[in-house]
């Protein structure tokens, strides 16, 4: 669960997801924030608008693709006029698709991090409340952390 203080840490991960595509309820499940709050930040701060916003612009841009690639079907000894055009598309939507892995990838790594911090906690709190859970981890360290990597890293 989120704590108390994360907003600056976790409000910009989480509208980039949203306006990535995933679900209220898949950015809860991730990044352990509450429904209502991802709510309230997304009503005061435009998600909503950002991403239909995000969603015309690829939509335009691979309907402007598409008609070009349709210009060169047609013509296709003309289609050195119409390839520049067409580089220039490719590499917007490339450097997006680019963009939205790397998102992707650091939603994972903080994930993992968020993950760690709390078997520290788990740790620190069985040193000095209850050392047989400082056993269990210890001789249980690598498939927890391979555990935990694929629950919440999914690595």
């Amino acid at each position: 669960m989120a704590v108390k203080g994360d907003r600056a840490r976790l409000e910009p991960v989480a509208r980039q997801m949203y306006v990535d595509g995933r679900s209220l309820t898949a950015i809860e499940e991730t990044l352990e924030v509450s429904r209502q709050t991802l709510a309230e930040w997304r009503d005061r701060g435009g998600w909503d608008k950002a991403k239909a916003a995000r969603d015309n612009y690829e939509a335009q841009l691979v309907q402007v693709r598409d008609e070009i690639m349709e210009r060169i079907t047609e013509a296709p000894l003309q289609a050195s006029a119409h390839l520049d055009s067409l580089s220039k598309i490719e590499a917007i939507l490339d450097r997006r698709t680019k963009a939205a892995r790397e998102a992707a990838d650091a939603i994972a790594r903080q994930k993992g991090e968020m993950f760690l911090s709390v078997v520290k906690d788990l740790i620190e709190f069985g040193r000095t409340h209850d050392q047989d859970l400082v056993g269990a981890i210890e001789g249980n360290f690598d498939e927890l952390i391979s555990w935990g990597r694929e629950k919440y890293a999914g690595t």
